[in-house]
C-alpha cells in the first residue's frame, strides 16, 4: 500500500485517536485534494529535529509514523483546508515513489504485538492516575474526554500519549514503541513523575495546586 506522508514537526496523531489540522500550503493543499479524491488515506509522518533549512525540500523523517483517513473536511474561501483526521495504525515508511511536491511512500502496517491482552489492572490503574491529576491540576490538564467514555484500552492509552506535556521526542518514543502495555507503563511512568512533583509542592506550600502547571 501507498499514501501520501503528512511531516509534521511535533507528534498528535496515535492510532484510535483523531487530530485536526489546518492545510495552508499550496504542496499540502494538493496533496489533500488527491487524497480526497482518493481513498482519504495519508501518513503523519514527524520530522527529525534540524529539519528547517529542509523544509521546503524532503527532510529526514522519524521511521515510524500513523497512518490515518479524513473523517471530515471543510474547504475555505481561500481554498486551504480544515480537516480531521483519525489515526488507524501505526506504519514505517517504505520507498518512497513520488517525492514532489510531496512525498509518497510504501506504507508498513507496524501492528502492536500484544493488541489482543486483557488490559484489565493497567487500566485501572491508568484511570486512577488520571483522576488524580484532574482533582490536582483541572486547568492544566482536561482528560474529561477520556474518563467518561468507554475507549478501548489501545485508545485509551494514545489518547493519553497524546495528551501528555511531554517533549517531541518522548511522545515519538511512546509511538515508536510496538508494545501497548510498554506503552502504558512508559505513560504511568511520566504520570507518576508529575503526581511525584505535585506531592512536592504540595508539602512547600498546601495551596499551591491552584497554581500549577505541569511540564
Amino acid at each position: 500500500m501507498h499514501a501520501p506522508i503528512f511531516p509534521l514537526p511535533t507528534v498528535n496523531l496515535f492510532p484510535e485517536t483523531k487530530a485536526s489540522y489546518h492545510i495552508f500550503e499550496p504542496r499540502y493543499v494538493e496533496m489533500i485534494e488527491s487524497v480526497l479524491e482518493g481513498d482519504g488515506l495519508l501518513a503523519l509522518g514527524i520530522l527529525k529535529p534540524g529539519y528547517e533549512d529542509e523544509y521546503y525540500g524532503t527532510p529526514e523523517l522519524y521511521p515510524v509514523g500513523c497512518l490515518g483517513r479524513i473523517q471530515s473536511y471543510e474547504k475555505l474561501e481561500n481554498g486551504q483546508y480544515n480537516i480531521v483526521i483519525e489515526g488507524l495504525f501505526r506504519v514505517g515508511f517504505g520507498e518512497v515513489v513520488k517525492d514532489n511536491p510531496y512525498r509518497v511512500a510504501e506504507m508498513i502496517e507496524l501492528p502492536e504485538s500484544d493488541q489482543d491482552h486483557d488490559f484489565v489492572e493497567e487500566r485501572e490503574d491508568l484511570l486512577l492516575r488520571l483522576n488524580y491529576l484532574v482533582e490536582q491540576s483541572p486547568d492544566a490538564l482536561d482528560f474529561s474526554p477520556i474518563l467518561g467514555e468507554h475507549e478501548s484500552f489501545i485508545a485509551l492509552v494514545n489518547l493519553v500519549a497524546r495528551s501528555l506535556p511531554l517533549k517531541n521526542g518522548e511522545q515519538y518514543a511512546l509511538l515508536a514503541l510496538d508494545s501497548i502495555q510498554e506503552r502504558a507503563k512508559r505513560i504511568l511512568w511520566h504520570i507518576d513523575d508529575q503526581i511525584e512533583t505535585i506531592e512536592l509542592l504540595k508539602r512547600v506550600d498546601p495551596g499551591i495546586t491552584d497554581d500549577i502547571i505541569l511540564n
